[in-house]
């Protein structure tokens, strides 16, 4: 193989490799937390409840419950509870 071959297989290798190994490597797939539609409302607001039922059980009148603002809903959607 002539000397000009080595060079230009010498050069097209990394160049090969480093933009094939990015495309090979699998993207991490995006974890979903889970929306907590209700909120404990005492000193701080604690968004950690499915139904309102869970959230006024915890507060156990020493707090308010409410609908957490950052959960995404649809028009005229209801919150389960």
């Amino acid at each position: 193989m002539p000397t000009k071959h080595l060079v230009q297989l010498a050069t097209m290798l990394p160049v090969i490799f480093g933009v094939g190994m990015p495309l090979s490597t699998a993207a991490p797939a995006i974890a979903e937390s889970p929306s907590y539609p209700w909120c404990a409302q005492g000193s701080i607001i604690r968004c950690w409840y499915m139904t309102r039922e869970q959230c006024e059980e915890a507060v156990n009148y020493h707090g308010f419950c409410v609908t957490d603002p950052n959960v995404p809903r649809r028009y005229e959607e209801k919150i389960r509870g």
